[in-house]
């Protein structure tokens, strides 16, 4: 008995030296983190601080991340055996990466852009040419990458950065928007007191996982048990640090003392809800979301197929660890070793004969389990077309189009049970389909099968129960003969009356609602020529009162009138103009114009104002904008109309500057950027935001009463971006405001241009006016005699005619160096009349100006259309009148 004991002790003995002796050294590995120390990376650091790793049998060394290191190259070239990536992931591997992922941690990603709050940048298409800190390691960041273009903007219109940690770069303009984390950010900012915007993937529709753990395929292939010992530990530290934050920012601020703890615990908040441990298991990874992030990448043409995505995510079940299996295994065999080495063998050769039985068995299981599968497959193919939403066919490709199989669907469509249509029993599907419809139904088909190309197709069939119903087919050919022909087609016909029915109620509401736009535009059109008909002549007697030596309140009321009447026709502008963007009846009119003359015409519209009020006003135009230019100067003149006059009204001391500059020029396109610059009462944070909105006005405070509809401003970011650009505001109270925009223009215009009166001296253009012979003709008398008193004070000799037969007379029987027609008048309207005088020689030449009060675009196109020179709206200023006679009379020959 004691000698038993005694061998006992021996045995256990020799079996504690082997196991001692088993154990096998920790492994050696590295994770590159994907940026500095933080609880972003809590559960590695856990797993490291409590053993989790080492439970594992692993060494890990945790690497720091930076702006200049690429996670994905460090482990591709071998730096690294493992890392954290965040959805971009899925990018690199369809780009051929051999990369796989191990666990997804976030199951939402913290990625976004920063901006400043006051900079106005507030969505992807506000950083259209912008600086964009979104590099990390010379790459783009994917995601942000993927919501630009999401969004239509290409990566070329980026000036794209490098990423730099903290708030420096943006803040201090190095770059226009900074790429970050909302785990940790926002909490700096908030502390900093930083007015910050921040622009989100997810909010445009680009919602990856956040940081995954991968590695290389290669590594797995060599590591299988080392990757999926690593995986656990992970998990098991996530577990651990979400259960306990507290815990793991007392680990993160003893390994790392310059750690914030406030920030630590904002920032274990915002993972935890990233996480979701909740809801999903920790590491979890749908295969079906990855694929729909690879095919986000498909629709944005960033690459080009997903047949890279076999073997990209990780499977822990795959290939589970029996490490702790074989040791044990390992243990009993030396012991067997030593003690029945011919029992082993024995039993060696027992184990081969039962593996190889095990796998007969196995290989017979596996054929009918492939038959099972074969039948059910069989089974679901049946039930899967017994439940299509229609009719499935296959057909001879005869005239008849034979059918050799309808699906269970044909009595739903047809009415007509499916033996009915087989073999052409009894009906043949070319008896349904309507007369109409049947020829064009047959060459779609034909041509499509010639192409070998899918056909689709709409027409009508008649139901059983007599009434017609559209169809929609999609088919294509699937055998042919030895020549070519198409011999089988198979296809499936849906039943779309329901969608026909509402496509049609949709088209007559667009009708009817197109219908009420153009009542609502002659409307508008009526009531302006109404409107400014009378104007006109109250617009004119202002001014002709001015001329008269009126002394005190007579001055200053008939100063009074011509303000006022200017602003009422300022509002029935506005009006139109908001009606005519709302109706997208806006166009540009493109024609050659001389930069120079839009701006000096500009100058004399607002220098009267600006010398009334003591303001100093400054003009700096860049040398080498094109002489001539290409683009709407009338919608040019608007908008920098709009902005000076605004500049003027809301300043009462120092000044205002207009800056025209060149930002691009292209082979045939320039890009001009505007600016009005003024030293007045600026405008407040929380009015700048809905600036540009319509019928919004600046609360001028005590300085000003507002005047006007608030619609100049909401017209001319509609005008700018037509002429494709952009309009934005910078403004401090108290100190003043800058509007700039950018415009499109085409530069390849002769520079033959007709001499423009802006660019001529004040004396010379005097002295063009002094002794005109000028012919008006106006059915209105009191319209007529204004007309001509404005004229006489400008120094010209005047004609007049109240219709088109007097104007024929003094035409005949006088010489004039320009004609102002009217041209709503009665018999012959002035158009009309246009347009007789330019078939003769005699007055091909003439200058002709329209002179109406309509102001539609339209009636203005109409104008030139029929030969008249100009257009000249009611009611008019001196302004306005002599710029047109000057620009006309540019050629007159001086006695």
């Amino acid at each position: 008995m004691i000698r038993r004991l005694i061998w006992l002790g021996l045995l256990c003995c020799l079996f504690g030296k082997l196991a001692i002796a088993a154990q096998p050294p920790l492994e050696s590995l590295t994770v590159q983190l994907k940026w500095q120390p933080q609880f972003q990376f809590a559960g590695y650091y856990a797993a490291l601080e409590y053993g989790f790793f080492r439970e594992e049998g692993l060494d890990v060394s945790l690497l720091p991340g930076g702006s200049d290191i690429a996670p994905l190259i460090e482990v591709l070239e071998g730096r690294a055996d493992y890392a954290i990536e965040a959805g971009e992931l899925v990018y690199y591997r369809l780009q051929g990466k051999p990369v796989v992922a191990l666990a997804s941690i976030f199951q939402h990603s913290p990625a976004m852009l920063m901006t400043e709050g006051t900079a106005g940048l507030r969505t992807p298409h506000d950083l259209a040419h912008k600086r964009i800190g979104m590099q990390v390691g010379g790459q783009p960041i994917v995601e942000i990458a993927a919501m630009f273009v999401n969004e239509g903007v290409a990566l070329d219109a980026l000036a794209l950065q490098p990423n730099r940690p903290g708030m420096e770069a943006l803040l201090s303009g190095q770059v226009d928007a900074e790429y970050g984390y909302m785990t940790s950010e926002p909490f700096f900012n908030t502390q900093a007191g930083h007015d910050i915007h921040y622009i989100q993937p997810i909010t445009y529709g680009v919602d990856f996982y956040g940081d995954t753990l991968f590695t290389s395929e290669r590594h797995l292939q060599e590591h299988p048990a080392q990757v999926a010992a690593l995986r656990r530990a992970v998990v098991r530290g996530w577990q651990y640090a979400l259960e306990n934050p507290d815990d793991m920012i007392s680990v993160l601020l003893k390994r790392y003392p310059q750690l914030n703890r406030e920030a630590l615990q904002f920032e274990a908040v915002r993972i935890h809800d990233l996480v979701k441990p909740d809801i999903v298991k920790i590491g979890h990874m749908n295969s079906e979301r990855w694929r729909r992030m690879a095919d986000t990448f498909i629709k944005l043409g960033m690459v080009n197929d997903t047949s890279q995505l076999d073997g990209f995510l990780y499977d822990p079940d795959q290939k589970p660890d029996y490490r702790w299996l074989w040791w044990i295994l390992g243990g009993f065999g030396v012991v067997a070793l030593l003690g029945f080495i011919g029992s082993g063998v024995v039993a060696w050769v027992n184990g081969r004969l039962q593996e190889k039985n095990t796998l007969l068995q196995q290989s017979v299981a596996a054929q009918q389990a492939s038959e099972r599968l074969l039948q059910d497959s069989q089974r679901s193919l049946q039930n899967l077309i017994g439940h299509l939403p229609g009719m499935a066919y296959r057909c001879h490709n005869d005239a008849d189009w034979t059918m050799e199989f309808v699906s269970e669907g044909c009595e739903a469509l047809t009415g007509y049970p499916p033996e009915w249509l087989i073999a052409s029993q009894r009906l043949t599907w070319t008896r349904l389909i309507h007369p109409d419809d049947r020829a064009e139904v047959t060459a779609t088909v034909v041509k499509a099968s010639a192409a070998r190309h899918l056909f689709q197709l709409s027409y009508r069939i008649q139901h059983r129960s007599g009434e017609w119903r559209w169809v929609w087919e999609q088919g294509h050919c699937v055998a042919y003969d030895a020549a070519g022909e198409p011999l089988i087609l198979e296809g499936l016909i849906m039943d779309i009356t329901a969608q026909v029915d509402v496509q049609q109620k949709l088209q007559q509401a667009k009708e009817q609602a197109d219908a009420a736009t153009r009542a609502k535009s002659i409307f508008l059109a009526n009531i302006s020529h109404e409107i400014r008909t009378p104007l006109n002549a109250v617009t004119g007697l202002a001014q002709l009162l001015q001329q008269e030596s009126l002394q005190g309140k007579q001055r200053e009321y008939a100063q009074q009138l011509h303000s006022s009447s200017k602003l009422l026709l300022g509002i029935v502008e506005d009006v139109m103009d908001f009606s005519c963007i709302e109706a997208g009846e806006v166009v540009l009119r493109l024609v050659p114009f001389n930069m120079q003359g839009i701006l000096q015409g500009i100058r004399h519209i607002v220098q009267d104002t600006i010398a009334d009020k003591g303001l100093a006003f400054t003009m700096d135009v860049q040398d080498d904008i094109p002489a001539v230019l290409i683009g709407d100067p009338l919608r040019l003149s608007q908008v920098l109309n709009n902005l000076l006059i605004n500049a003027v009204k809301f300043t009462n001391k120092g000044g205002v500057s207009l800056h025209v500059g060149l930002q691009a020029h292209m082979a045939a396109k320039v890009r001009l950027q505007f600016s009005v610059r003024d030293t007045g009462i600026g405008i407040p944070a929380n009015q700048r935001e809905s600036l540009f909105e319509p019928f919004v006005r600046i609360d001028a405070g005590e300085y000003e009463a507002v005047k006007g509809a608030g619609l100049g401003l909401s017209i001319s970011r509609h005008l700018v971006e037509l002429m494709g650009g952009a309009i934005s505001v910078e403004s401090i109270p108290g100190v003043g405001s800058e509007f700039t925009f950018c415009a499109d223009f085409g530069c390849d215009a002769p520079s033959t241009l007709l001499p423009d009166a802006a660019v001529l001296s004040t004396t010379a253009a005097n002295a063009l006016l002094v002794g005109a012979q000028i012919l008006v003709v106006d059915d209105d008398v009191l319209n007529l005699m204004i007309s001509i008193e404005l004229l006489h004070i400008l120094g010209c000799i005047t004609s007049s005619a109240e219709n088109a037969a007097q104007a024929m007379v003094a035409l005949e029987t006088g010489t004039f160096d320009l004609v102002f027609m009217d041209v709503e008048m009665p018999g012959i309207k002035g158009d009309a009349l246009t347009t007789q005088l330019r078939a003769d020689p005699r007055w091909r030449a003439l200058p002709i100006i329209a002179m109406t009060a309509h102001a539609h675009a339209d009636i203005r196109s109409q104008c030139l259309a029929s030969g008249m020179s100009d257009y000249l709206a009611k009611p008019f200023d001196m302004v306005q009148l002599r710029a047109v006679l000057v620009r006309w009379l540019a050629g007159r020959t001086l006695a």
